[in-house]
């Protein structure tokens, strides 16, 4: 059965992220974490991608991502998904043990500036909904931390002047169960008339 291909298109925001193998754990400590953000931030200068919100989880990763050519945001996260696993299995000293992600990446587009912002909101609070942290600055490997040391590019919407207080907020269940559905499928967030609805509140 052929693979699906990654829908990446050039000056397109793109919601990416990806696991590692077997739900496995992937980060443990500080030094794991400092190592998945010094890779990314070579991989951002290697492509021109802009990158506008991220989070590192212990066992998975969340990128809201534009590239400015066709193939710059696959390219880019071959690079660091390569590196970072070669990486990770020499610092763990299991280099030849296999993969390190289960699968490629996930992507779908985000459409509109209501889904642009609920797809920043998920990715930032994503630490706060997995019980990891109370408040989502608290957690330094996204881009919702001031420790945090990769460039945000600016948004192409206006960030919510109560942002950070958006961010403790719970997200609806259905928008959640609408990015689930995106990132399983591979389909665009934010054009159906269901999704635009839920959304507008935060957009507001």
């Amino acid at each position: 059965m052929p693979r699906q291909p990654r829908r990446c298109p050039r000056g397109e925001v793109v919601h990416v992220c990806n696991r590692a193998v077997h739900r496995s754990q992937m980060f443990f400590n500080e030094f794991d974490y400092r190592q998945a953000i010094k890779t990314l931030a070579e991989a951002l200068k290697k492509h021109p991608v802009d990158l506008f919100a991220f989070c590192i989880m212990p066992n998975h990763w969340h990128f809201l991502l534009r590239g400015k050519e066709a193939t710059s945001i696959s390219k880019m996260l071959h690079w660091f998904s390569t590196t970072q696993a070669i990486r990770w299995r020499k610092m763990n000293q299991t280099s030849g043990y296999g993969a390190v992600y289960q699968n490629r990446f996930r992507s779908h587009l985000v459409l509109g500036e209501a889904a642009f912002l609920t797809v920043a909101q998920y990715i930032e609070r994503n630490p706060v909904s997995a019980n990891l942290c109370e408040n989502a600055p608290d957690w330094a490997w996204s881009s919702a931390s001031q420790r945090n040391q990769i460039p945000i590019q600016c948004w192409p919407f206006t960030r919510p002047k109560n942002w950070l207080g958006l961010l403790n907020e719970k997200i609806d269940q259905e928008i959640l169960r609408q990015i689930q559905i995106s990132k399983r499928s591979l389909l665009p967030f934010g054009e159906t008339p269901t999704q635009k609805q839920n959304q507008i509140r935060l957009a507001a």
